[in-house]
């Protein structure tokens, strides 16, 4: 039976901006580098690095940088064909939903052997290429959702078998001395090649993973924060503690009774445009208000006015594009004119502009829920920005 798929292109590396219109009939999958905003055909998303997104055939996309002072940079595999349809359907991964897997170091591999068939062309390559990219689109949905820690190789490296099993043994006892050895290194020699190939400390990277583990875990259930300490690999709850704090600016405590949706309940995946979600994770909210082609902050203000130094009265007269620094002016405008076409707008990262004049990071979304538009804002670093 013929093998109704084809490949547009796998390009690595993109820089500059693009877009895509209804007209376009390919699935796309993008990997972005860098952070970048994706205006979809559902909402304005603000990605992060190693972020995943699949855009549907004759769906709009364009991407373009986060910011103006940096470097766009994304991976784009366009494809094609009612069997590459059915093995998205088999993989469970939704069109148009940014994902944000633990870890993204199987990509790495898969790209490489797609782009291999690709070049090489050999006997049944379409079915070789179709089976790596459902393997990729499952592993991207299981370690976005789950928390597992699977890896495929990338090009049976040594370095890089090494990580993954460090990463997928992350509750072990590892130490500096037993990764060199399986490495026949020096602990000194086999620390410099690792920072060297992954730009981060064995130390500090298995510390950042059982960090990031513990949040899935902290996310999932009441679980106490003990045993959450055990079961990733930390010789304390002391340590665990501290290490978490010092990484993620908040206590393990305080971090999960933020992520419950109801105490002792387990928490539901969502989709990212959802009202209980937003609400869960904003600092502050509160309901939209549209005047002449402005949207200003509506209702309680008292809440916000703590954050900004503005008086209440001043944060509900003053267009949401005056509390904005001059440095965001234009990606602020952006993000206005998608809520005044009716489409949300998820975690974009702006600088709001404090009344002394210095800048605050936040992350901004808007809802449209019904006939009401609401705002939300996260400020997971509560000091200024200079």
């Amino acid at each position: 039976m013929k093998t109704k798929f084809s490949v547009s292109y796998l390009k690595h590396n993109c820089e500059s901006p693009i877009s895509f219109s209804t007209k376009d009939k390919d699935f796309c999958l993008v990997r972005l580098n860098s952070n970048a905003t994706l205006d979809t055909h559902s909402g304005f998303i603000s990605s992060g690095r190693n972020s995943f997104y699949l855009k549907n055939a004759f769906s709009e996309l364009e991407i373009r940088s986060c910011q103006n002072d940096e470097k766009l940079n994304y991976d784009l595999f366009s494809f094609s064909g009612s069997d590459a349809l059915k093995i998205i359907r088999m993989s469970n991964v939704d069109f148009d939903v940014l994902l944000s897997p633990l870890h993204a170091h199987f990509a790495d591999s898969l790209f490489g052997k797609i782009n291999a068939e690709l070049k090489s062309k050999n006997s049944e390559w379409k079915k070789v290429v179709l089976a790596y990219t459902l393997e990729m689109l499952s592993k991207l949905l299981r370690l976005s959702n789950s928390g597992l820690s699977d890896f495929i190789p990338d090009h049976s490296q040594k370095l890089r078998d090494l990580r993954a099993e460090i990463h997928e043994n992350y509750s072990k006892m590892w130490r500096i001395e037993d990764m060199a050895n399986r490495m026949g290194l020096s602990p000194s020699r086999f620390a410099s090649l690792y920072k060297n190939e992954f730009k981060i400390s064995p130390t500090e990277d298995l510390i950042q993973t059982r960090i990031d583990q513990s949040k899935r875990m902290l996310s999932e259930s009441k679980v106490s924060i003990k045993k959450v300490s055990a079961a990733c690999g930390f010789e304390s709850v002391h340590y665990f503690h501290r290490a978490f704090k010092k990484r993620s600016n908040v206590t393990p405590k305080h971090f999960q009774n933020k992520q419950l949706a109801n105490e002792g309940s387990v928490l539901v995946t969502e989709r990212h445009f959802s009202l209980d979600r937003l609400t869960q994770q904003a600092e502050y909210s509160g309901v939209i208000e549209f005047v002449n082609g402005e949207i200003r902050f509506h209702g309680n203000t008292d809440h916000v006015s703590s954050l900004l130094g503005y008086k209440p009265e001043v944060l509900r007269e003053e267009p949401f594009t005056s509390f904005i620094h001059q440095d965001d002016h234009e990606i602020a405008k952006t993000a206005v004119d998608k809520i005044l076409s009716n489409k949300n707008v998820l975690d974009l990262t702006i600088n709001l502009i404090h009344k002394n004049g210095q800048k605050i990071q936040v992350n901004f979304s808007a809802l449209l829920k019904g006939k009401n538009w609401f705002w939300f804002i996260k400020n997971d670093k509560p000091t200024l920005v200079n």
